[in-house]
């Protein structure tokens, strides 16, 4: 009989499959915020397109965090192919960042609310930092447990390692630009995430990115 901490292949599978329900109520939360425009405020064409056009921020918002969500599903689907077992506390890690998942749609919409102001952007940018933080304890973690498949090389660990801290330090740059001006904060994070979704493979963003 394995004891709760003991580790185990099942206890990875286990993650893994709540993992994929998490992110699948996400994305289905995000659209959930780009609402139809009241029929009785629209009684012209003009009107409904006024009406759509004031749903930018929201379609705007809605792009950025399906693709960051797309991100991160990619990067730990990444880091549990790499990993052959879980314990209890390995979980629990990998829970946190579900948890910051979870979390996403709120400051999404947050964002999306109050576009002009930096606190939104900033609460966002925590949000991103927060999955990058947990992210990157779960890998350590495993890897310094020996959790890691044995096939798996020194140069894949830190790539792992890399890729987590490269995109933290351009989101930090993204959200500092919030000081110039908070569309331009956003308008950066969502091209970053738009290259790492692209995953476009030239030379000089392959170093940026890793």
């Amino acid at each position: 009989m394995k004891r709760p901490l003991e580790a185990s292949a099942e206890g990875r599978g286990r993650i893994v499959g709540i993992t994929d329900g998490v992110f699948a109520i996400a994305l289905t939360l995000i659209v959930l915020e780009i609402r139809v425009p009241a029929h009785e405020v629209v009684h012209s064409e003009r009107d409904l397109l006024a009406a759509i056009a004031a749903l930018a921020p929201r379609f705007l918002t809605y792009a950025l965090s399906f693709l960051t969500l797309t991100i991160f599903w990619f990067g730990q689907q990444a880091q549990h192919g790499l990993i052959a077992k879980s314990d209890r506390r390995l979980a629990t890690l990998n829970l946190c960042f579900l948890a910051f998942i979870a979390l996403l749609p709120f400051s999404t919409d947050l964002l999306a609310d109050f576009l002009e102001f930096r606190t939104a952007v900033l609460v966002y940018w925590l949000n991103l930092l927060m999955l990058g933080v947990t992210l990157f304890a779960s890998w350590r973690y495993a890897e310094k447990n020996g959790f890691v498949a044995e096939d798996v090389d020194a140069e894949t660990t830190r790539t792992v390692y890399q890729r987590i801290v490269k995109a933290q330090i351009l989101w930090a740059i993204g959200a500092a630009l919030c000081l110039i001006n908070p569309l331009l904060s956003v308008v950066f994070i969502l091209a970053v995430q738009l290259i790492y979704a692209a995953a476009l493979r030239g030379s000089l963003l392959r170093n940026v990115i890793g």
